[in-house]
């Protein structure tokens, strides 16, 4: 895909970085290795905008921001810009299950029928056969509703489904496999996560959150959407989906389809806290995040990813374990990853990728920002 006018016009590499010393100079700035990751990814793919932050084991933090607020526009984006982070939501989610499996009131082993009676209603399987392990390791079998939604995105982008009825939708198509046999990737299983979360808890799924996360850490620019949100609450940029000829503004929508499986918005600075800190220990309990880290194979999602609680880990090229995870929601696709030393990288680009090689490109700028000096 060639780059616009308009992008190209507005793409120059604007840092925003903490750290950097007053007499840093654009060119010192133009040799960092994650400022020109960035740079090749937004030349060659034509993000609209792509933001990124990176923080060291000091805590040492760098904000990258290139691109536009909206196109056809030259106000530049941001680097503190809100973004929807989709299926990162899931990580946020695991983590409360698992603090609540540290308090005694949830067990991983248990079947989902013990917190939800009679909610999994599907031909082929029911909450007697399926444990939360199961749920949070996506190797449930349950289907997913995300075709339904994803093929009639237009349709879909300002109606509301409960969490029950995005279940109700995804149980009309039959399972992938047994309980327990192989990973296979299902937004349903987090919908059940966060219900069970509401039904042990006695507290909204939003509320959770907050109390159990948000706080604690100080994520100040992270939220879950209440009923009925479709407008980003802070600044932030335009969203777009490749849709025909020309990009589709998806900007606003009602994120409700994808409740605690990935309706959440954050910034890239923030998502680089919650990881660090899950990955330093200070979120979950050692006992918990040593069940968070058990993972299987996850080809399926990129060569060489395993998926364990809500992470999913794979090697960088530092020779390190990073742990993370990824959001694609219409119009944002960002990537996540922590080590245990406490370093973390986040990014955020306002299209969906339309190859494989691009999504690869926005894993290598992980790999580059966890790695650089």
């Amino acid at each position: 895909m060639k780059m616009s006018p308009t992008i190209a016009a507005a793409s120059a590499l604007m840092f925003i970085l903490s750290g950097i010393p007053s007499g840093a100079t654009h060119n010192s700035l133009a040799r960092d290795p994650v400022g020109a990751a960035l740079e090749r990814t937004m030349t060659v793919d034509a993000w609209p905008a792509g933001l990124v932050a990176v923080r060291s084991s000091g805590e040492r933090v760098r904000t990258y921001a290139s691109g536009v607020v909206e196109l056809g526009l030259p106000d530049k984006v941001r680097a503190d810009s809100q973004i929807r982070i989709g299926s990162n939501t899931k990580t946020f989610t695991a983590a409360i299950v698992m603090q609540l499996v540290g308090a005694g009131t949830i067990s991983l082993d248990a079947a989902v029928e013990t917190y939800l009676p009679g909610v999994i209603r599907h031909p082929q399987v029911t909450g007697h056969d399926i444990t939360v392990r199961q749920l949070l390791q996506h190797t449930s079998g349950l289907p997913d509703m995300d075709g339904d939604i994803g093929d009639h995105l237009l349709e879909w982008q300002h109606r509301y489904i409960s969490p029950r009825a995005s279940l109700d939708l995804a149980f009309t198509h039959p399972v992938s496999n047994a309980p327990g046999a192989s990973f296979a990737y299902s937004n349903a299983n987090y919908i059940l996560a966060g219900l069970i979360i509401e039904a042990v808890s006695g507290r909204p799924l939003a509320e959770e959150i907050d109390k159990r996360i948000v706080i604690p850490l100080g994520l100040d620019d992270t939220y879950f959407p209440e009923q009925g949100e479709q407008v980003i609450r802070g600044h932030h940029p335009h969203s777009y989906i490749p849709l025909g000829d020309s990009p589709v503004d998806f900007t606003d929508f009602d994120p409700s389809w994808g409740h605690a499986a990935g309706a959440m918005v954050s910034t890239t600075e923030d998502l680089t806290l919650f990881y660090s800190a899950l990955a330093h220990g200070d979120v979950v309990a050692d006992a918990q995040l040593d069940e968070m880290h058990k993972t299987i194979p996850a080809d399926s999602l990129w060569e060489g990813a395993a998926y364990g609680l809500g992470l999913i880990s794979f090697e960088v090229s530092c020779g390190v374990t990073a742990w993370g995870h990824g959001g694609d929601v219409p119009g944002t696709v960002s990537r996540v990853a922590a080590t245990e030393d406490g370093r973390a990288a986040a990014i955020a680009v306002t299209q969906n990728a339309t190859s494989i090689e691009a999504d690869a490109r926005l894993r290598g700028l992980i790999d580059t920002a966890i790695c650089s000096p």
